[in-house]
């Protein structure tokens, strides 16, 4: 008697024991649960709070073991998007540092759980942020740091052409002429391997635009061959205008390339679309460079034509007095 007493005793306490993990087991399953939901309402909203939802879910299910082994699993496909959400927020709000650090955790995560589009959309994000940054010290007129937060964008990512383009315009404004080519030359060159068109653009309009500026500048001091290489490389940019023709036309006639002069001169004139009285500029400097190869009725028929507005009189004079045209 005594004996069925005692195992009846033993059996009631470990069929209570079971209770009790059964019940505990059964609170931390909901809790785990719970904070999977909650996640998952934050997701859309919130990812910073989902982030902390999805990781006391992923706690609470390991702690379970097998049984909440589904549920962790599902939060952690989850938490590696929270992350680059919340990067993506930083990214927005124009705080780069916290946004590079947010990538760089969402690439962390997201390698750690299998999910490797996230790990990828993350580290070729972060070469952007860099970008971003670089450009907003640039428009503060922060060269220094610009050109830092530049250089990691290339690092980070070499095939990547629109940090020249800036870096291009912090070597303008610094006067520095050899680094603004280079930089050009280099943005061309990776904007071509990767067929950015947008960005080859932009740096061949602002290098031709630069070319053609010191070059009238050099045209103005009479520095002539300043003025020729400078031209040159505005056309070599892409400077397909008339005027940039006429001008290193102009140069020639000063350097007395006269046969240099006379081609140029003619390209130009094909390329301006104004009627003959608005082309009188061309006719003009061709007639100084037939008359300086000692073609007479070609300069002669091109200083004729140069009869008109602010070249009336010089071109009469020459006509009249110099070479006496019949």
């Amino acid at each position: 008697m005594k004996s069925i007493t005692k195992w009846s005793v033993k059996g009631l306490m470990a069929v209570a024991m079971i209770m009790i993990s059964a019940g505990a087991f059964s609170q931390t399953m909901k809790e785990a649960v719970d904070a999977f939901n909650k996640g998952a309402s934050l997701a859309k909203t919130d990812p910073d709070g989902a982030i902390v939802a999805y990781e006391s879910c992923i706690k609470i299910a390991s702690q379970i073991g097998e049984e909440g082994a589904e549920t962790k699993a599902d939060a952690e496909k989850q938490l590696p998007l929270m992350y680059f959400k919340s990067a993506v927020n930083l990214y927005k709000k124009k705080d780069f540092d916290g946004a590079i650090k947010g990538f760089e955790k969402s690439k962390e995560v997201a390698t750690k759980y299998g999910n490797e589009e996230i790990s990828s959309k993350s580290e070729r994000i972060i070469p952007q942020v860099y970008y971003a940054k670089g450009s907003t010290f640039y428009k503060k007129n922060d060269f220094e740091s610009s050109m830092t937060a530049l250089d990691k964008a290339i690092e980070l990512n070499p095939r990547y052409a629109k940090p020249y383009l800036v870096k291009a315009s912090i070597y303008k404004n610094q006067g520095d002429e050899e680094k603004f080519l280079e930089a050009c030359d280099k943005g061309l060159e990776v904007g071509n391997t990767i067929h950015d068109k947008k960005t080859i653009t932009s740096i061949k309009k602002l290098a031709k635009n630069t070319m053609f500026n010191n070059a009238v500048k050099a045209i103005e001091a009479e520095k002539w061959s300043d003025a020729e290489k400078y031209l040159n490389k505005s056309i070599g940019y892409g400077n397909e205008s008339a005027d940039v023709f006429f001008q290193l036309g102009k140069v020639y006639n000063a350097e007395k390339k006269w046969d240099d002069a006379i081609t140029i001169l003619e390209k130009s004139l094909a390329l301006d679309t104004k009627d003959e009285a608005g082309k009188v500029k061309y006719y003009y400097e061709l007639g100084v460079a037939n008359q300086g190869k000692g073609n007479k009725d070609a300069a002669c028929s091109s200083f004729r034509k140069a009869m008109h507005g602010q070249y009336l009189q010089n071109a009469k004079y020459q006509v009249e007095q110099v070479l006496k045209c019949k």
